[in-house]
Formats: C-alpha cells, structure tokens, sequence
C-alpha cells in the first residue's frame, strides 16, 4: 500500500510540473474563427481611438449655429462641450476621415 501512495504522489508531481511549464498557452494553433475575432477587437479599438480624436478635434471647430442666425460680428463665439457633442457612428467618422485629409491634400497641392 505505501509503495502505491509513493506513485500516486509522483505522478501528481509529474502532472503539476508539466502543467506549470504551459504557463497557459495554447496546446494547438489558434483557429480561424479565434483569429477573425482578434482582428475584429482589434479593429473596433482602433474605430474607438478614431472616434475619440475626432471628438477631441470636433471640440474646438465653432458651427454657424453658435453665432446665431442674424451672423452678428460682435457676439463671441463658443466652443463645444464634449457633452454637446453627438455620439458618432463608425461611419459618420469614417466620412469625417475621409473630408479632413481631402482638405490637407487640396491644402497641400
């Protein structure tokens, strides 16, 4: 009977040594499905990061309805707050991509 316990334990020693040398990665190849979604994270973070220095450049471009419909010279204008700003869809910034660097291309030629 002691000589079972002996193998019982070396086994289980066996068992988490081996175990500690996968540190947790993967014993086979990703599949396609895994890969197709690392790449959609990793797309929808950079559409968030898009999005969040679109808003930050939106902040400070005064609109025609700020001044006021009469168009008045001497009233201030005001910048918009980030709480007044819409919350914009993937596509809606990707338009506002697409116009800004048309504009520094035509600014540059």
């Amino acid at each position: 009977m002691r000589n079972r316990d002996y193998k019982i334990v070396f086994i289980s020693l066996c068992v988490l040594h081996l175990s500690t040398l996968c540190e947790g990665r993967p014993l086979s190849k990703r599949t396609v499905s895994e890969v197709q979604l690392m790449h959609n994270l990793g797309e929808h973070k950079q559409v968030q990061e898009r999005r969040e220095w679109l808003q930050m450049r939106l902040r400070g471009i005064h609109t025609a309805a700020a001044r006021g419909s009469s168009g008045e010279v001497g009233r201030t204008r005001r910048r918009l707050r980030p709480e007044e700003l819409p919350d914009l869809t993937p596509e809606e910034i990707q338009y506002a991509l697409n116009f800004l660097e048309k504009l520094l291309k035509s600014r540059q030629s």
